[in-house]
């Protein structure tokens, strides 16, 4: 008999055990997935156009994206992070990282502003009412 188990007592295993690792992992991937998506989709990114970019197959991202890939290594994600032109922790679900906006939006943002400056100034009072109420529609 070991010191304080009595005979007929199981022991608890410690943590969580493999059946809830699994879970947490799956859950995991399957997020992971759908950040890779969203990156790719706001930058008007194909899968192929993606993995191509990653130097990466294009089946490798279509199972990452679906949560069918496990276990992806770090040099993997830094290559898909690369190709996609975003930071590895945008990617990863636990970084608490907000998306990108992506290098379109950045730019259509960048020309409304040039734009403004070429305005005059009765245009531009226009412009900003016009996107006052494009903005709380």
């Amino acid at each position: 008999m070991v010191a304080g188990v009595q005979e007929g007592d199981k022991q608890r295993p410690r943590g969580r055990t493999r059946d809830d690792r699994a879970s947490v992992e799956r859950r995991y991937m399957t997020e992971l997935g759908k950040r890779i998506r969203n990156a790719r989709e706001t930058r008007g990114m194909t899968q192929r156009q993606a993995a191509q970019a990653a130097g990466i197959a294009t089946d490798m991202i279509s199972r990452l994206e679906n949560g069918r890939y496990q276990s992806p290594g770090l040099r993997t994600l830094l290559r898909i992070a690369e190709g996609l032109g975003a930071a590895v922790s945008e990617l990863l679900p636990d970084s608490g990282a907000e998306p990108q906006a992506s290098t379109a939006e950045l730019s259509q943002r960048a020309r409304m502003i040039a734009l403004s400056h070429r305005a005059e100034s009765r245009d531009l009072e226009l412009i900003v009412e016009i996107a006052t109420l494009i903005v709380n529609r």
